[in-house]
């Protein structure tokens, strides 16, 4: 049993991605100012990586590349892209850029019957503090436009976020090591905080034309440890051999995969998930170190003959 959740556990690897690439926290916030086509709403998602477009109009609605190309159609149809548009290339990952030229015809290729779509645009992404625009095109003749500006986000308090994890990470570690109990009481409030997170960080970054696990399977890793630190914290309570053990390798994943990774949002003041996520990785980074400091001074202070029985302390 030990060694089955050491192997679920043991696999450290930098975060899952936020949106397919997205970080957790960015230092500028995009808004979302007009929309020239009534019908037409749109707005940043995932803490501004993304743009998202709903349609509720009768009308064709074309999204304008950077070089002025058929990028995405909204019709009552769903949605098509053109994949012979070097916008919808670049619109593939985070850091993409546009590269080479449109095709002289549109290669549509139809994605989706919900009239929602998103899609990262360089235009809309980063600082500088600037205005912003993505052409629209309606019913094939008729301009149209989406206006926005970029503004620095105001960081949080990111000494008092640090330390604050920092130290209730040294409380834990102290109170823990005499008590079985407690500890499993710190693995399971972490794990849960941790998973719960990160299902609400995937359902925000659905989009109704996406799917909820592949956002889920981009955050694979850090979902199985915090379901793995849960898993450590039923041996606890059910006393079996090595939990202590377990709970601390545990507990350095849960720190490594989601505290350190993610600490992004102690620094940054845009969000990419929902508004608790500071207190989210305050709480792995406090539980995991806590677990891991814990769980290892309770397993080193067994003694060797109690280690392999089931109701050792």
């Amino acid at each position: 049993m030990v060694l089955g959740v050491l192997a679920a556990l043991g696999y450290v690897a930098p975060a899952g991605a936020h949106g397919a690439d997205a970080p957790a926290a960015v230092d500028y916030v995009v808004r979302v100012d007009s929309v020239s086509e009534p019908g037409v709403t749109v707005r940043a998602v995932e803490g501004g990586a993304r743009l998202e477009l709903r349609s509720a109009s009768d009308r064709t609605v074309v999204v304008l590349g950077m070089q002025g190309e058929p990028f995405l159609r909204i019709s009552g149809n769903g949605v098509a892209e053109n994949r012979g548009s070097p916008t919808w290339a670049a619109s593939r990952s985070l850091t993409g850029t546009v590269k080479g030229a449109a095709t002289a015809a549109p290669q549509w290729h139809q994605v989706s019957r919900q009239r929602t779509v998103r899609w990262h645009d360089e235009r809309a992404r980063e600082l500088p503090a600037r205005a912003w625009s993505v052409p629209l095109e309606i019913d094939g003749t008729t301009p149209g436009i989406i206006r926005g500006v970029i503004a620095k986000a105001e960081p949080p308090a990111t000494g008092w976020w640090w330390s604050g994890a920092l130290l209730a990470a040294v409380a834990i570690g102290l109170a823990t090591p005499r008590s079985r109990i407690a500890l499993a009481v710190v693995a399971g409030v972490a794990g849960a905080v941790v998973v719960a997170w990160i299902v609400v960080s995937a359902q925000l970054a659905t989009s109704p034309a996406e799917n909820l696990g592949t956002q889920l399977l981009a955050r694979l890793w850090p979902l199985l440890t915090g379901v793995g630190v849960l898993a450590a914290a039923g041996l606890l309570a059910l006393r079996r051999s090595a939990a202590n053990l377990v709970a601390a390798i545990g507990g350095a994943c849960l720190a490594v995969m989601t505290g350190f990774a993610d600490a992004g949002v102690f620094s940054n003041g845009g969000l990419a998930g929902p508004g608790w996520s500071r207190w989210a990785v305050a709480t792995a980074l406090a539980g995991g170190l806590g677990l891991m400091a814990g769980g290892a001074t309770s397993w080193y202070r067994t003694p060797v003959k109690d280690r392999t029985s089931e109701d050792d302390k």
